[in-house]
């Protein structure tokens, strides 16, 4: 009677013979072929977003924590997992999925991306290896820029805490100071807190960090929360102090302390004070548990093996290396050569014309130059201040976009406003009926700005749709950019003032009243659903 020898271990003549360096060899050229295009953006945004720059350094200490942890790593190894399969072809269905829209979402492609590594970790090395490795591959979570969109709505938040705590601070040294929207107003001076100061240049970093740090505190669970998460109070307390302080210099010593050579000195020096106060909250917490060597509490937690449930099979892990290597190259063929990147574009009248079709109305376009106009990112745009012959006085602005990809959207009231020194003071959703008994729903806000009111109004008119919520109208251009291979629409904002002699329901049916008079103008500059397009652009061309 014979019996088979068991199956040898990942160090044996097995896993030699198969030459597992030229199949991860073979994986990574597959992950650069297939994920190219979220890889370049990385880059992309790394380079021109400085608070985003510090993702050159995250792939570098993950590698780090897994490199440090190689021989628990290699003794976790165990049977490959059909889970973990499943999971890179579900990152592969994903990548092809955020190409169909066209509108090309990166931010899906590298999450997709992070999760593949994770799943390949399952798929060829068990679930050891997959529980080992999973949090340094989630740190690369950090890396990933979120959408221009999202930076742009927490610029705009962290600038309003960071103005109001600074203004605040400046006030403790009795130096009179009125806070206007973004503008710090001093008498003499006006400092507007632009978005390059909101402190989302010490944000992103700083909580990468402090993730780091909260991962590396050999403390409770508890204790390693209250670190990641203090990062965000402590980004707008010192953000806010260092706008108290170039106030103060200002104040004192005259403006240029607010450019220069010192104002990027305070934004280091603050940055360093960031990290002296987590690391001054971690060794209290480390004292409030009793433990005095505070030197000995960032280090990297040592791990032991998982011992193995099944052994490793050399044969399974050729298969779904192979497998795997199939799966990544055929999804990334087909990103870069199956998918139409063809969009349409409908035929329309140029918005010049618009102002035209009010007889009687005396109209003064304003013209932008060239770099406020690549802000608002418009293939064709229309800003004018129209009166009725009645003389009401009316603000309309409409942006008209071809295609939205890459970032190349519209900027929304409510992100601008505030830096111009107005606050919205309201803000509602409102539906609207129009003579055809067609409903939507707009944006209506109340803006102020010392003593003076303006009723606004916006919306988002795209493809047939009038859509007042942001998020409602990214969905609808993912579907649209699938459904229709169109992207095009326009987003359309009113004002009109509220005098000091009417009321705030008098100015509501003055502007709904304009409103409706716009509205069946619309569809030869704004094209439907069903418009003919006369042309097609490829982006990839």
């Amino acid at each position: 009677m014979t019996s088979t020898p068991p199956e040898k271990g990942p160090h044996s003549g097995s896993f030699t013979k198969l030459r597992p360096a030229y199949l991860v060899g073979m994986l990574c050229a597959a992950i650069l072929f297939a994920f190219f295009g979220g890889i370049e953006n990385l880059f992309k945004r790394w380079g021109e977003q400085q608070e985003l720059s510090h993702g050159y350094f995250l792939p570098v200490i993950t590698s780090w924590m897994l490199w440090s942890r190689r021989q628990a790593l290699t003794q976790s190894v165990s049977r490959p997992e059909w889970l973990g399969l499943a999971g890179v072809a579900i990152a592969a269905i994903v990548l092809i999925l955020s190409e169909l829209t066209v509108t090309s979402l990166m931010i899906f492609q590298q999450l997709a991306m992070i999760a593949l590594f994770s799943s390949l970790a399952l798929a060829l090395g068990g679930w050891g290896l997959f529980r080992l490795t999973l949090l340094p591959v989630g740190f690369l979570l950090f890396m990933v820029p979120p959408p221009y969109w999202a930076i742009t709505v927490l610029s705009q938040q962290f600038q309003l805490w960071s103005s109001q705590i600074g203004v605040a601070m400046i006030e403790m040294f009795g130096i009179p100071v009125l806070l206007t929207g973004n503008i710090i107003d001093l008498g003499d001076y006006k400092l507007q807190v632009a978005e390059a100061c909101s402190g989302l240049r010490y944000l992103f970093p700083f909580l990468s960090l402090g993730f780091l740090a909260a991962y590396l505190f050999n403390a409770p669970l508890w204790q390693r929360a209250v670190v990641f998460i203090s990062t965000i109070p402590i980004t707008i307390l010192m953000n806010s102090f260092r706008i108290a302080v170039t106030g103060i210099l200002v104040q004192q010593f005259g403006a240029e302390h607010a450019e220069g050579f010192i104002h990027l000195f305070e934004g280091w020096v603050v940055f360093l004070f960031c990290l002296a106060l987590l690391f001054g909250l971690i060794a209290a917490l480390a004292r409030f548990s009793g433990r005095k060597d505070v030197s000995a509490l960032l280090t990297l937690p040592e791990i032991s093996p998982i011992k193995a449930a099944h052994s490793w099979s050399a044969s399974v892990f050729k298969k779904f290396a192979l497998a795997s290597i199939a799966i990544i190259a055929a999804a990334g063929a087909y990103v870069h050569y199956g998918i139409s990147n063809v969009l349409k574009i409908p035929a329309r009248a140029d918005l010049a014309a618009l102002t035209y079709e009010f007889p009687g109305w005396r109209t003064d376009i304003a013209e932008v130059d060239a770099q406020t106009l690549e802000v608002l990112g418009a293939d064709d745009y229309l800003i004018t201040n129209m009166t009725s012959p009645e003389g009401e006085l009316f603000n309309l602005y409409i942006a008209y976009i071809n295609m939205q990809r890459h970032g190349h959207s519209w900027h929304s009231p409510r992100q601008c406003i505030p830096g111009g020194g107005w606050q919205i003071t309201r803000h509602d959703v409102v539906p609207i009926t129009l003579e055809t008994g067609r409903t939507f729903h707009y944006n209506r806000i109340i803006i102020e700005n010392r003593g003076q009111r303006q009723l606004l109004y916006y919306w988002y008119d795209q493809r047939g749709r009038k859509i007042a919520n942001e998020f409602v109208m990214k969905f609808m251009l993912i579907l649209d950019a699938v459904r229709i291979r169109r992207t095009d629409g326009a987003m359309i904002r009113i004002m009109t003032p509220i005098t000091t002699n009417e009321s705030l329901n008098e100015a509501d049916q003055r502007l709904l009243g304009y409103m409706r008079e716009l509205q069946p103008k619309l569809p030869a500059y704004i094209p439907p659903a069903d418009a003919p397009a006369t042309r097609e652009f490829d982006p990839g061309a």
